[in-house]
């Protein structure tokens, strides 16, 4: 059905959209700032997500399996989920600055009812949210976006060396591939194999098209990288209340996903709801206290080579076992 497919495109696209990329923080760290090497970053971007986006959606049962046995994954994965979630409740609070602070209090009691809904529900509340908000917040984003953009000639010379932003678009993908491994999981559960392979084209797709022009916006306005929210400092008046809304939904969207994540996680291992709730929510609000400045520059790259060992654990261990039991058996038959 082209419905499980849609639903999965959005669901995954809006787990990858959280506050590091809407705010453009996130693509100045990993991209903009290697200048106009960070193109073809993206373009490998967009081929590494396509096959890793496959892959997952392919060994969905499996690693669902080994993750309720792995006691390393399933802790990683749980600091990772709060690193994250503690950058979208910290992104959220920069988008609300500058209201009431009575406004603001009700605005994340809010948000916090709705991360409870999708803790209790599951898959059935995400799906409802993200239909709603996910398609909203990439056309507002996209607009946005469009209404600065130029058509000239960008030249930024970057004086970091080139090799590492290779290194730093492969960490991207680890970055986003662990944040979202759990719920790719779960989606690829309900769909065919030809579904899987349009859910991850797609995904792909929508995540290289916005990703590439986010990016040659910031490289049009390079002084806005060492800014909190570099997107949002281009704008005034009303595009910067619209684009504080895009960056406050784009927030939620990816909190909602992790909140799943992580309480899907835990009930493998833990029946006390209370303690659930009070990591897959609690904790990550009291750590975004740190600030957004400091989780995205300082806990992203951790959060990264954490990703890599969850992937490589949940999806690659395996395989390599596989082929040496091959192997083996190959070499027995040979005898």
């Amino acid at each position: 059905m082209m419905r499980n497919v849609f639903f999965a495109v959005i669901a995954i696209v809006g787990t990858v959209i959280g506050s590091g990329f809407i705010s453009g923080k996130e693509i100045a760290v990993f991209f903009s700032r290697f200048g106009y090497f960070s193109y073809f970053c993206i373009l490998l971007v967009f081929l590494l997500f396509f096959i890793f986006f496959r892959y997952i959606l392919n060994r969905s049962e499996f690693a669902l399996k080994r993750l309720s046995k792995s006691r390393i994954s399933f802790y990683s994965n749980l600091i990772l989920c709060l690193i994250f979630s503690s950058a979208m409740f910290a992104g959220i609070s920069n988008s609300l600055s500058g209201m009431n602070t009575f406004i603001k209090c009700i605005i994340l009691i809010s948000v916090v009812m709705l991360c409870f809904l999708v803790y209790k529900n599951g898959m059935g509340s995400l799906e409802r949210l993200n239909v709603i908000f996910i398609p909203l917040m990439i056309f507002l984003f996209v607009f946005n976006l469009f209404s600065i953009f130029e058509f000239k000639n960008t030249d930024y010379e970057s004086t970091i060396p080139k090799y590492l932003s290779f290194i730093y678009a492969i960490l991207y993908v680890f970055l986003n591939l662990s944040n979202g491994s759990i719920l790719i999981c779960r989606l690829g559960q309900k769909l065919t194999k030809k579904q899987r392979t349009r859910v991850a084209f797609y995904s792909a797709l929508v995540l290289f098209l916005i990703l590439l022009l986010t990016n040659i916006v910031l490289l049009q306005n390079q002084s806005s990288f060492i800014q909190d929210m570099p997107l949002l400092s281009l704008f005034n008046g009303f595009q910067k209340v619209l684009m504080s809304v895009v960056i406050f939904v784009g927030c939620i969207t990816t909190l909602f996903s992790l909140v799943y994540t992580s309480s899907f996680s835990m009930r493998g291992l833990c029946k006390n709801e209370f303690l659930i709730f009070l990591v897959s929510v609690l904790f990550p609000l009291i750590l975004s206290l740190l600030g957004f400045s400091f989780i995205v520059l300082y806990l992203y790259p951790l959060a990264s080579v954490l990703g890599g060992e969850i992937l490589i654990d949940l999806f690659f261990i395996s395989f390599f076992k596989r082929t040496d039991k091959k192997i083996h058996s190959s070499s027995e038959n040979t005898k």
